[in-house]
């Protein structure tokens, strides 16, 4: 891959936050095949069973998105170590959901995705310029509702009946983040 048209590096307190690569596939692939991981992901995109190949057949189709600068993926990395502990994605030229993320179940609860999602928002905001994010969530992902909702988002409405890798038909809620509110939210967010 062109290493000029890849996405930058990001870092926080604790994480590296790097373009993901065709060499976390296995490791990608070990943590992200846990039902639990996967349950509110698209099901469209994302079959469950999810299958042995599935990663590297994901990646020999992204890497090259990455590269023309269509897609951005960033491998979630805890500092001292060089395994990913997830995923965080961003589509800055959807129309309808802006970023997506995922992290292995061993790596919950610990503020995580919190420093990668504040991360990519100073980045999409401070840096591509964005005016605004449109988020999106299955319902009853509670945990990923609660970070749109400590970031400043504005719940927008519901979009029945979609699909979701765990099987489940959920609401799906519709979020809408702007440059505004996540800079009078950062603070607080982070703190």
């Amino acid at each position: 891959m062109k290493s000029d048209n890849l996405p930058p590096t990001l870092e926080t307190s604790r994480l590296i936050m790097r373009p993901v690569q065709m060499s976390d596939a296995s490791r990608y692939q070990s943590i992200f095949a846990d039902y639990q991981v996967i349950e509110f992901l698209d099901g469209n995109v994302i079959p469950w069973p999810y299958p042995e190949n599935g990663v590297v057949e994901f990646l020999n189709f992204i890497l090259p998105k990455m590269e023309a600068g269509e897609i951005i993926v960033w491998a979630i990395v805890p500092k001292g170590t060089d395994e990913m502990i997830g995923v965080l994605h961003l589509n800055p030229h959807s129309e309808s959901d802006h970023r997506g993320f995922w992290l292995g179940r061993d790596y919950w609860g610990q503020g995580y995705m919190s420093e990668a999602v504040s991360a990519s928002q100073d980045y999409c905001f401070d840096v591509l310029e964005i005016p605004r994010l449109l988020l999106s969530n299955a319902e009853p992902n509670v945990g990923s509702a609660r970070l749109k909702e400590k970031s400043g988002a504005t719940l927008l409405g519901f979009e029945d009946g979609k699909y979701f890798a765990g099987g489940g038909t959920y609401r799906s809620m519709k979020w809408e983040l702007t440059a505004e509110a996540w800079r009078e939210n950062r603070l607080l967010f982070i703190g």
